[in-house]
């Protein structure tokens, strides 16, 4: 007699319970951005307009973000300003889990829809939504649909997909390494590479058109930069480990220099190695391992997307070295976000050596020549 195979209903009902709980625990929590930034920005967009608020500047955000908040502005009298950002933030993982379940059902992955509702089970995740009421979700969605039409040689598409997530937030960058070795080993004509660059300017036409200054809209990203000066900002990298010993070195220009050699290894690498598709994923989230591993500034939200290809990658290898990277990505993520929350640099630290460790068990195995009893390299394309 055959078994019919289980129900997903029951797992993905528990899943969205839980995380319904923790929504309603944490809802109500306002961190610092919330009544330094995004509040403010509410306000006015309220106060003038959801059109005439983008006659000037009045926000560090790409503009993309905030032509969400301005519609989200038209509900201002019926719930509270700060549970309808964070309604907008919740809003955005919904559509992140949909693009991850359209990335597993490219993988034949067993029951996409309950794999992809583990989205909401993920601490980190669920946290950048309810408690920080960020929009990281946002420009993750597009990434993950960058990285499926990546694997389907749809490379117009996938930069489209990349200059969408861009257009968001410029955090997007950090697995820009994957694409551009991708382009460069398959040898994609360099007239499709401005689509990113054009997709990106494409989203600033609207606020441009209100009375935005178009040098002001161009130059957002670049006085981001500038913003905060410490050399890793809770986030889980080596250099909170090292900020944290008493050295008294200016690491900020080793940090740099260690960066830009990283990813140019990286691009040099893989532009050159013939990988499969699960190959492929794995580059994808090595790319943000070692971006946000090196790169000094970092902030502790900024393995986002690396905490959801890290799921993708689990759910799509169903074995345990990959589970563990999972695992260990996750705590690194959840970790960092205790120590911002807490002010203990004793999390981040914590965070930092499962994050390298994560780091460090994906590159080794990823690195190797391809031979035939290696899963990673199996199926070239």
């Amino acid at each position: 007699m055959v078994r019919k195979p289980a129900s997903p209903l029951p797992s993905i009902a528990l899943t969205l319970g839980v995380a319904l709980v923790m929504a309603w625990v944490t809802m109500p929590t306002v961190t610092t951005d919330m009544p330094a930034y995004l509040l403010p920005w509410f306000d006015h967009i309220v106060a003038t307009g959801p059109v005439a608020s983008f006659e000037q500047p009045f926000s560090n955000y790409a503009p993309a973000y905030l032509y969400l908040l301005a519609g989200l502005s038209l509900l201002s009298g019926v719930l509270p300003a700060i549970v309808l950002i964070k309604l907008l933030s919740v809003a955005g993982t919904v559509v992140l889990a949909l693009a991850v379940r359209h990335l597993l059902i490219r993988f034949d992955a067993p029951q996409p829809v309950r794999a992809a509702a583990l989205v909401f089970a993920m601490p980190s995740l669920l946290l950048n939504a309810t408690l920080l009421g960020q929009c990281d979700a946002m420009w993750a969605a597009p990434c993950i649909m960058g990285v499926a039409a990546a694997l389907d040689r749809r490379h117009a598409t996938m930069l489209a997909w990349f200059g969408l997530a861009v257009a968001f937030k410029a955090q997007a960058v950090l697995v820009a390494p994957f694409f551009l070795a991708l382009l460069i080993k398959r040898k994609v004509p360099l007239w499709l590479w401005p689509i990113a660059p054009a997709v990106t300017l494409a989203t600033m036409v609207p606020a441009w058109a209100a009375g935005w200054p178009a040098a002001d809209l161009v130059t957002i990203y670049l006085r981001q930069a500038d913003t905060f000066q410490l050399l890793s900002f809770n986030a889980p990298n080596i250099w909170a480990i090292l900020q944290a010993l008493p050295l008294g070195l200016p690491l900020v220009g080793l940090a740099t220099a260690a960066a830009i050699g990283g990813t140019a290894a990286y691009i040099a690498r893989f532009s050159a190695q013939t990988l499969d598709n699960r190959a492929l994923l794995s580059a994808a989230l090595l790319a943000t391992l070692v971006t946000a591993g090196l790169l000094p500034r970092m902030h502790e939200r900024y393995f986002f997307l690396a905490d959801v290809l890290a799921l993708c990658l689990a759910l799509v290898c169903r074995d345990r070295p990959s589970q563990t990277i999972a695992i260990l990505v996750q705590a690194g993520s959840t970790l960092a976000l205790l120590g911002y929350l807490s002010g203990l640099t004793g999390f981040v630290t914590l965070g930092a050596a499962a994050m390298i460790v994560a780091t460090v068990k994906l590159a080794v195995p990823l690195l190797k020549p391809a031979v035939n009893d290696n899963p990673l390299m199996a199926r070239a394309i």
